[in-house]
């Protein structure tokens, strides 16, 4: 049923990602939706699904910086602006003091194509354990999971460990894996160097969000006819 509604969603998606500064009822009802089809699939075990799991984790180590600022850099979702090779543009759905909805606008490449996708996505923070998660959702059924730590191992020195765990079927599975650890390092390697060359500024979440245009999305299209909002991820490859 997942993998029979990937051109309807590629449809959807074409038409409601336009530049905008805060989210429109479709794309609220979208996120609603899919959020609501991911719940319903996670009791279910992952071998039952007809799916398979792969976890790895990476990690980096940052200079020049408190625990407390990099968490607040690194965490921050517009920090990846421009450095997720997929990303095209995000829209921040609701937020409370400590969880974000949002859906991330990806252009990803599969067996020769561009597909257009919708990642459906929540992050939570942890400010007191120093520490988030995100779950994302695509369509036809492609699920990462993420917690991240950081860890102080010397003055102004923090190793930020992402452990991601990827759910798809089976003929994804490599795709997904290959191209969101892919993702996540180059996000990683850019951010690192945002913080070691002092161009990132530490900002407590919800304050980044709402001081971005009264909590609405940054960036342009891509000529594709989307691009709501700015570049961060987490999940398929999201920051």
């Amino acid at each position: 049923m997942y993998r029979n509604t990937l051109m309807a969603v590629v449809a959807v998606v074409s038409s409601i990602a336009s530049a905008q500064s805060t989210a429109t009822p479709a794309e609220i009802a979208l996120w609603d939706t899919t959020w609501a089809q991911y719940q319903a699939l996670k009791p279910i075990p992952v071998a039952l699904r007809g799916m398979v799991e792969v976890s790895q984790d990476i990690s980096i180590v940052i200079n020049g910086s408190s625990k407390k600022d990099v968490y607040d850099i690194y965490s921050n979702v517009s920090n990846a602006q421009g450095l997720h090779p997929f990303l095209v543009g995000w829209t921040p759905i609701r937020y409370t003091s400590n969880r974000l909805d949002f859906i991330a606008y990806e252009d990803v490449p599969y067996q020769g194509v561009i597909l257009n996708l919708a990642t459906i996505a929540q992050q939570k923070f942890d400010r007191y354990s120093f520490s988030y998660t995100s779950e994302t959702f695509d369509q036809p059924g492609i699920i990462t999971q993420q917690t991240v730590t950081f860890t102080e191992i010397g003055h102004k020195q923090v190793r930020v460990t992402e452990h991601l765990v990827f759910q798809t079927y089976p003929e994804l599975i490599d795709t997904a894996v290959q191209g969101g650890v892919y993702a996540h390092q180059l996000v990683q390697a850019g951010i690192k160097a945002g913080i070691e060359n002092h161009t990132l500024q530490p900002i407590a979440f919800p304050q980044w969000l709402e001081d971005d245009n009264g909590c609405g999305g940054h960036g342009g299209g891509n000529g594709n006819g989307h691009g709501n909002g700015h570049g961060n991820g987490h999940g398929n490859g999201h920051h």
